[in-house]
């Protein structure tokens, strides 16, 4: 299967905690060991101990489902040391949290998920949070993380990588896949219109192939800035996971932006999953 061996990396926040009920979705698809990170402030000591107790405290339950498990505790610069811990263990997938909340009590992306995009050469899941009610709570945004994913689109080689993985991989687990292509508005309205003409054929051909996979598809297509947009496709079509890579075919215009991926798992309101591109 795609993801056999997880790393989730927790930092014990409220929200962090919600991490561990990924497990058991993860499980059914696949999953078999799961390694659990915490990367202390400190060397050694009350605090390094107190970290291993409540990771192993996590494992004991996570036996019972029959993972594999194993419970680091590291120290450093917490991105870097989460990368270091993921080559060295050769997981399939880094699992984190988006953290920090602003006033209207919205969760964007922390500089560790944020760094950690980045500089891992792994597959990275950025899960996502809502407020309860009461406020005082806060819950992943979606259960069954691939029953309707966005699958952003740019043609390039990486993506295209992606799309595949879905149709011949994950397909009896996705129910629905939206398909999106974003153009970009500097050229001239005629070219403009030449250019989503030509993704509506081609994406035309790609959902077909997911139908014969069984996955119901619709397709979006806009004109602008993609991590704009493609934050704005996932909120309106309620998707539970946004998959694509950290890099894509990209211009100028983007570069001087900043990384369409890193904007899209800091702004979207969704889980986003994150593939490195082919070396």
């Amino acid at each position: 299967m795609l993801f056999k061996k997880i790393l989730l990396a927790t930092d014990f926040s409220q929200c962090a905690e919600q991490l561990w009920n990924c497990a058991g979705e993860l499980r059914e698809l696949g999953a078999k060991e799961l390694v659990a990170v915490h990367v202390a402030p400190l060397t050694g000591g009350r605090l390094s101990d107190h970290a291993k107790e409540k990771l192993d405290q996590h494992l004991a339950e996570l036996k019972d489902l029959g993972f594999g498990v194993r419970s680091l505790v590291r120290t450093g610069p917490a991105a870097q040391e989460i990368r270091d811990v993921a080559e060295e263990e050769d997981v399939d997938l880094v699992l984190l949290g988006a953290k920090g909340e602003n006033r209207i009590r919205e969760f964007f992306l922390g500089s560790t998920a944020r760094d950690l995009i980045r500089i891992c050469d792994k597959p990275v899941l950025v899960e996502k949070f809502k407020m309860l009610e009461d406020e005082q709570e806060c819950a992943a945004v979606c259960t069954r993380k691939f029953r309707r994913v966005l699958l952003p689109l740019d043609f390039s080689e990486d993506s295209l990588r992606i799309y595949e993985l879905v149709r011949d991989k994950l397909a009896p687990w996705v129910d629905e896949a939206v398909l999106a292509h974003i153009v970009d508005q500097g050229s001239s309205k005629k070219v403009v219109e030449k250019m989503k003409n030509e993704a509506q054929d081609r994406l035309a051909a790609l959902r077909l192939n997911l139908a014969d996979a069984g996955v119901e598809t619709e397709i979006r297509i806009r004109t602008g800035i993609p991590s704009k947009y493609l934050a704005q496709i996932a909120e309106e079509d309620a998707v539970t996971l946004v998959m694509m890579p950290t890099r894509g075919a990209g211009n100028v215009t983007e570069l001087l932006l900043g990384s369409t991926a890193e904007n899209v798992a800091r702004h979207s309101s969704r889980p986003v999953l994150l593939f490195p591109v082919k070396k």
